[in-house]
């Protein structure tokens, strides 16, 4: 793994020739392919000490930055560490645990039937049980709420599965499932959210799988950091960035996606590295009309189009790693839609 230092420099990209061939589409390739957009390696520094604790799993990238929102300052997401752990066993006491104004961890066994939105509020954590949770019939919604961390949910809807809007800052969505809509993307980040990350999620069975902004968002939010996903299938947008102040999006693994991987537009600045492109139409695009900014390294391309690269995008100000990319298909394919508490 290389250590990216704290608002480090960005590096030049460079692209190398097409490869003819790729893998199965069953399993993840056993060997490197040769067809990379590749950046020299800065050199290794060491990152900045933690005052956690070594043990606890905290979020990475821009969920877990502190950072002023409206005027105050926050830090990063712990969602309802603070206060006790309660379990739902219906879609009523999920209901009234998720809205009280207490910090709390809700813990979820077995399937719920939604029945409708569910509004996810302040300073909690919603979370997957010993025998898994999986949500059907409606979707979550994060509105205008802060401190929140989803883990190890599995979220099957017609349409949207979660939404992140209204202003909503400092929200973790980790090791979690989504699947089944047709024309709306499985997740939407937008309204003016900030200091969001997605990391090591399952995406399948949908035409769109994560929409970053939308043409009405104002400059200045949408701060996210897409990491260790697993883009199964799903045609495009991966995400599709709109007038979004900064999107990371590192180690994912794209495999079968006909349409893009991940879409800049609307003067959004999106930094993409280390990600691995399995059989997809077209890598990165800056987008034909109006454009965002873009810049690419390290990426690993089979049987996909090189990247389309526009502008400057700095490096976000936060300490992170980025795994071999060579080694992508098999940690996310074994990892990603699994808890925390329960990856490898």
């Amino acid at each position: 793994m290389r250590l990216h230092p704290f608002a480090a420099a960005g590096a030049a990209a460079l692209l190398c020739a097409a490869l003819v061939s790729c893998s199965s589409d069953d399993d993840p390739p056993d060997s490197e392919p040769v067809n990379a957009d590749v950046a020299p390696e800065p050199e290794e520094e060491s990152a900045a000490p933690s005052d956690t604790d070594e043990e606890e799993v905290t979020a990475l990238g821009w969920a877990g930055h502190p950072g002023e929102v409206d005027g105050e300052e926050h830090s990063g997401v712990t969602g309802g560490a603070d206060g006790e752990t309660v379990t739902a066993a219906d879609a009523d006491d999920l209901a009234e645990h998720l809205s009280s104004d207490e910090p709390l961890t809700v813990e979820v066994n077995g399937t719920i039937d939604l029945d409708g939105s569910l509004e996810v509020g302040s300073d909690k954590t919603l979370v997957a049980g010993e025998d898994g949770a999986e949500l059907t019939d409606g979707r979550l919604v994060v509105d205008g709420a802060n401190n929140v961390v989803l883990d190890g949910l599995s979220v099957e809807a017609d349409g949207t599965a979660l939404a992140v809007r209204g202003g909503s800052h400092h929200v973790w969505v980790d090791g979690s499932r989504f699947s089944g809509s047709d024309d709306d993307p499985l997740v939407t980040v937008d309204d003016g959210s900030d200091y969001v990350t997605l990391s090591w999620n399952h995406f399948s069975d949908a035409e769109s799988a994560l929409a970053v902004g939308s043409e009405d968002d104002e400059p200045g939010a949408l701060r996210v950091s897409v990491h260790h996903n697993f883009f199964n299938g799903t045609a495009g947008a991966q995400p599709q960035a709109r007038n979004a102040e900064h999107v990371h999006v590192f180690n994912n693994y794209f495999r079968g996606n006909a349409d893009y991987g991940v879409l800049s537009t609307h003067g959004s600045l999106v930094l993409v590295e280390g990600n691995y492109f399995e059989d997809t139409a077209m890598s990165v695009s800056s987008g034909d009309e109006e454009p965002g900014n873009v810049v690419t390294r390290d990426n690993l391309l089979v049987d996909t189009e090189q990247p389309e690269l526009r502008g400057d995008v700095p490096d976000p100000p936060y300490a992170y790693e980025v795994d071999d990319t060579v080694d992508v298909p098999d940690l996310v394919t074994n990892g990603a839609g699994l808890s925390s508490s329960v990856r490898p």
